[in-house]
C-alpha cells in the first residue's frame, strides 16, 4: 500500500477515520508531528515518510466565532497552511485531496452541484474557500471535497450517506 499522511490527525474527523482505516501505512499526525505553517517541517516528515498522497483535515472550524474574533489565526492555519501544503505536494508530486465545507455555498437551497456558484457567509467559508482557490491551482493532482460535518451526537432522524 502507498502511504498516507492525514494531517490534523488528532481533530474530529480523523479520529472517527482511524476507527475505520488504520494501519501502517496511514500516519494521523499532530501539528507538532507536521506543521503546515512550517514547510520545514512539512519537508523533513515528507522526505522520511515519502507519501503518495496527503489528505489534508488540519483547520479551524469550530467554533465559528473564533473566525470573527481571531482572522490572523483562520487565515494562517486555513488559508496560508493549505497553501504552504500545497507547494510542498507539488515539489514532490504528491496527491492532495483537501477536505473543504459546504458553507463555500450560500446554504440556502441545498443539493448544491459543483457548476454552482460559490457565496460563503461567513469568515469561516471564507477561509475554506481560501484554501480551495490553493488547491485548485494544483488541479492535475489534488481533489477538494466539499463535506458537511456537524457535532455528535447526529439531532437529526436521518441522513444520506453514501451519495
Amino acid at each position: 500500500m502507498n502511504k498516507i499522511i492525514v494531517t490534523g490527525g488528532q481533530g474530529r474527523f480523523a479520529s472517527t477515520l482511524k476507527k475505520y482505516f488504520s494501519n501502517k501505512d496511514i500516519f494521523y499526525l499532530n501539528k507538532k508531528e507536521f506543521n503546515i505553517l512550517s514547510p520545514k517541517s512539512m519537508e523533513n516528515k515528507i522526505k522520511k515518510l515519502k507519501p503518495k498522497l496527503i489528505l489534508h483535515l488540519a483547520a479551524i472550524s469550530r467554533p465559528l466565532s473564533i473566525h470573527e474574533k481571531e482572522i490572523s489565526k483562520s487565515i494562517d492555519i486555513n488559508i496560508i497552511g493549505t497553501c504552504n501544503l500545497v507547494k510542498i505536494c507539488k515539489k514532490y508530486s504528491i496527491k492532495l485531496v483537501y477536505m473543504s465545507s459546504h458553507y463555500v455555498y450560500p446554504c440556502k437551497k441545498g443539493n448544491y452541484k459543483e457548476s454552482d456558484p460559490l457565496l460563503p457567509a461567513n469568515n469561516y467559508s471564507w477561509s475554506k474557500l481560501g484554501g480551495e482557490g490553493a488547491v485548485q491551482m494544483y488541479l492535475k493532482n489534488s481533489l477538494i471535497i466539499r463535506i458537511a460535518m456537524y457535532e455528535t451526537p447526529f439531532v437529526h432522524k436521518f441522513a444520506f450517506t453514501n451519495i
